[in-house]
C-alpha cells in the first residue's frame, strides 16, 4: 500500500476479500476500501476480522460477482485481488473489471500461487493440486499474469515470484485438503521428489516432508 502512494482519502476495491487479509494494509495507511465477494459467509468473516483488529470504520462490503463489480468507471485508486484467480472460471473477465474501476494514473496488484511458465512443469504440478485442492481451477504462470496488465494496457512498475519452504502438513491444511486425499497427494510429492527437478523441489520424507510454495506479485499503473 505504502509503494504506490495510499494513504488518506484514498479508495482501494478489494476483489475476492474474502476475510479481509488483503484489505488491511490499505486500511492501516488511513484509505478506506471496498470489499467485494460472493459469499456471504466470507463477507461475514471480513467484517468480523476488521472490526477485531479495530479497522472496521475504513471497510466496506459489498455481495456481488467480481465479474460483475457494481462500481462506475474509474471510482477508485486501486483494484487488488490476492490468492482468489486460481479459482476463478474466467480471470480475464475479473481483471477486466480491475482495470476498469481504477482511475487513471491508480494501480492494479495482482498476488496469487504460481506455477512455471514451461508446459512440462505446470503439468507434472497441476496433477497432484487438483487432488489437494479440487475447488482449483487454473494456477497461472507470472508469464500470464504479465500478459494481463498487457491486454488492458497497464504498465507494470513490478513483477515478481517468490518462494518460502513450507511443511507438507501446512501445505495440506491451507487448502483443506480432505483427509482421504492427503495419502495420494503425498505419494504425488514424494515421486516428484525422487525423480528430481521439479519446481516443486521437494525435500525430506515422514513428518519432516517440505514442498516449495511459489506465490506471485504484480502491480500495474493505469495510463
Amino acid at each position: 500500500a505504502a509503494s504506490i502512494g495510499f494513504g488518506p482519502g484514498r479508495w482501494a476495491a478489494d476483489f475476492g476479500v474474502g476475510t479481509g487479509n488483503s484489505a488491511v494494509p490499505f486500511l492501516q495507511m488511513g484509505g478506506r476500501v471496498l470489499g467485494v465477494d460472493l459469499t456471504p459467509a466470507m463477507i461475514r468473516s471480513g467484517r468480523r476480522r476488521l472490526a477485531g483488529e479495530g479497522l472496521a470504520r475504513g471497510a466496506h462490503f459489498v455481495l456481488a460477482l467480481c465479474e460483475r463489480a457494481p462500481l462506475p468507471d474509474g471510482a477508485v485508486d486501486c483494484a487488488v485481488c490476492r490468492n482468489t484467480f486460481h479459482h476463478l472460471a474466467a480471470p480475464g473477465e475479473v481483471f477486466g473489471e480491475m482495470a476498469r474501476v481504477v482511475k487513471p494514473g491508480g494501480h492494479v496488484i495482482l498476488m496469487d500461487h504460481c506455477y512455471p511458465d514451461d508446459a512440462a512443469g505446470r503439468a507434472r504440478i497441476e496433477e497432484i493440486d487438483r487432488v489437494r485442492e479440487p475447488a482449483m481451477v487454473r494456477i497461472l504462470s507470472l508469464k500470464d499474469m504479465r500478459a494481463l496488465f498487457a491486454e488492458r494496457g497497464l504498465e507494470v512498475v513490478r513483477a515478481e515470484s517468490m518462494s518460502r519452504r513450507d511443511s507438507f502438513e501446512n501445505w495440506m491444511a491451507g487448502a483443506g485438503t480432505e483427509a482421504a486425499s492427503v495419502p495420494l497427494v503425498r505419494a504425488g510429492v514424494e515421486r516428484l521428489r525422487d525423480e528430481g527437478g521439479s519446481w516443486m523441489a521437494p525435500e525430506g520424507e515422514g513428518a519432516a516432508l517440505t514442498v516449495l510454495r511459489w506465490d506471485a506479485l504484480v502491480v500495474g499503473r493505469k495510463g
